[in-house]
């Protein structure tokens, strides 16, 4: 398989899709000025669609059409890559041909959910993504919400034979990370999707990160990957640490609900509202949040 070249590095934010108040509809409004949010911060890419972008409650409609508004809206600024996670291999090549038609720059791909795929399965499922597209593909290990993990073996090969040009690394064990650094091809580039391991992820050989703690400290995490860049270790480091207590309390919840929280706390989204089987922040965390955000 050919190899596809891809431009994962720096940050790259997860975005969240702001609703209206009793979630029905997507606020565009609110999402202009989030992507707005993130232009000024100097982030290097967004994930349309993602787990933080509430994927798994919208329409095939809906999804299509947030796609389309972050690709139209960040075009020429921003790189746009879509989301993809779902059970079935069929929908998920429907849903990258979607992503390529509406000028993606690549897809996250990530461990078909519920149904528990060997590795073997695995394997097949990004190649079966790779050949219906020409989109690069980045493989997204996220076994808390999959079900089941990308192994460091088979991202190896996957990257080895060109079928996927990236990887979202957020399986919480940085002995798995290094371990996937080093197997896979140099040329596949490692990002974080763990927010309180960019550093580590960085230090590893990784390139950057996919973050969902982004939305609302997106300057915080420019600064981490641009020190780091730079070769100034103590100062990447200093900025990992100094958002290490605002980023745990972004995950106090389930994602996104705290981040979106605290945009809304911002004004740079409307409302915080989630959609069901999501719910409200409770009021002992939404305390926390405000303590921990000054807000």
């Amino acid at each position: 398989m050919a190899a596809r070249s891809s431009n994962l590095h720096g940050v790259y934010t997860a975005l969240v899709t702001p609703f209206s108040s009793d979630g029905s509809q997507v606020d565009y409004d609110s999402f202009d000025r989030l992507i707005d949010f993130q232009c000024k911060a100097g982030v290097h890419g967004v994930v349309a669609c993602g787990s933080t972008g509430e994927s798994a409650t919208m329409s095939e409609k809906e999804y299509v059409d947030v796609v389309r508004f972050v690709r139209e809206r960040t075009k020429g600024k921003l790189a746009c890559v879509g989301g993809i996670s779902v059970s079935s291999t069929n929908r998920a090549i429907e849903m990258a041909r979607q992503l390529e038609e509406l000028g993606c720059d690549a897809v996250l791909l990530a461990a078909p959910p519920y149904n528990k795929p060997t590795q073997a399965g695995l394997l097949e499922h990004c190649r079966a993504v790779y050949r219906a597209v020409r989109l690069p593909i980045i493989a997204y290990n996220i076994p808390g919400r999959s079900g089941v993990a990308f192994s460091p073996a088979t991202l190896g090969t996957l990257s080895r034979e060109g079928t996927i040009s990236g990887i979202k690394e957020s399986s919480g064990s940085v002995d798995s990370i290094a371990d996937t650094i080093a197997l896979v091809d140099p040329q596949c580039q490692v990002v974080s999707g763990d927010d309180s391991l960019t550093l580590a992820v960085l230090a590893y050989g990784g390139t950057g990160v996919i973050s969902a703690a982004a939305n609302a400290l997106p300057a915080e995490f420019v600064a981490l990957t641009e020190a780091w860049k730079a070769g100034r270790a103590n100062e990447a480091r200093k900025e990992q640490m100094q958002i290490l207590s605002k980023i745990r309390a972004l995950f106090i919840e389930s994602n996104p609900v705290p981040v979106k929280t605290v945009l809304a706390l911002k004004g740079v989204i409307r409302h915080p509202a989630v959609r069901l089987p999501l719910v409200p922040l409770s009021p002992e965390s939404l305390q926390k949040v405000k303590l921990e955000f000054g807000l």
